[in-house]
């Protein structure tokens, strides 16, 4: 399956010949969204040459999302239930126009329905969900972030309960799809940071220390580079979660430019940051076109 679909995806995004890249950034003051700036108020760096940009109008134009839903044999019973409930939910906030797809993993990659307006489809879809296999959640988020779906701004929604058993690909197959993908990309898990012990470096005993999986940090780094994040959750919480991420990505200011004084082949890396006091920025933090 994975195969097939991607044999119908476009070429990566940021082509050599681009004209315009585009960067999702997401302001907030004491957590809260911070709405109105302008062009002026961003200060866009690309390898470290200033760039002059324009913010994009998103109020004109449709988002296309993609639902990537983990259904291995843990997301089953009470789990599946809340996770369909959240689906349905963050359908059903959408706009009107915007476009969402359904995708469902477990060993295999399912396309349960293209991106599509109709919202009675896309439930009728996400009713019939079914739990089993195992987990290919690698393969699965690369498939979305390298095929093209829709016609509107990309955002992906990727749901996963557990560590990957069963992809093909490697991390760094990930990473590389994050940078060549305009996507903005939003993982939900339900494996989240904790504590272990550390000896200390100040003499005898040990103290905690806050980790991460290393499964965790692949899906957080995939998701930072494009300006998403990880959103650590219990199953229990899953509505509350899919509503943040919408909440935040519909909170984004899209921000775009023709890349001037750099060279075009290669990675790129971006700094981004707002001419305001007292303010948290999270944004696409590079990207690459292909040689």
């Amino acid at each position: 399956m994975l195969a097939t679909l991607l044999l119908v995806q476009a070429p990566p995004v940021f082509r050599v010949g681009v004209e315009a890249v585009s960067v999702d950034v997401f302001v907030t003051k004491k957590g809260t969204p911070l709405r109105g700036l302008q062009a002026e108020d961003f200060v866009v760096k690309d390898n470290g040459v200033r760039q002059r940009v324009e913010v994009v109008d998103r109020r004109t134009l449709p988002t296309t999302v993609v639902l990537a839903l983990d259904r291995s044999a843990s997301v089953s019973g009470r789990k599946l239930a809340l996770l369909r409930a959240a689906a349905h939910a963050f359908l059903g906030e959408l706009r009107a126009r915007d476009e969402a797809a359904l995708l469902t993993f477990d060993y295999r990659i399912e396309l349960l329905h293209e991106a599509t307006t109709d919202r009675a489809a896309l439930a009728s879809a996400l009713d019939g969900l079914e739990a089993g296999g195992a987990t290919s959640v690698i393969d699965a988020l690369y498939l979305s972030l390298k095929r093209r779906w829709g016609t509107g701004l990309p955002l992906v929604v990727l749901f996963t309960d557990g560590q990957d058993s069963g992809s093909w690909l490697e991390n760094e197959d990930v990473l590389q799809a994050a940078r060549e993908s305009s996507t903005l990309l939003h993982v939900v898990g339900t494996e989240s940071r904790g504590l272990r012990l550390a000896r200390s470096s100040r003499g005898a005993g040990f103290s905690p220390v806050d980790t991460e999986s290393g499964f965790v940090y692949l899906l957080r780094r995939a998701a930072e580079i494009t300006g998403g994040a990880y959103w650590a959750v219990d199953s229990g919480h899953l509505e509350a979660a899919f509503r943040k991420v919408l909440e935040a990505a519909n909170a984004r200011y899209v921000l775009r430019y023709e890349p001037q004084g750099v060279a075009r082949p290669g990675l790129h890396r971006l700094e981004v940051s707002v001419r305001r006091r007292g303010v948290d920025v999270r944004a696409r933090q590079e990207y690459v076109i292909p040689k």
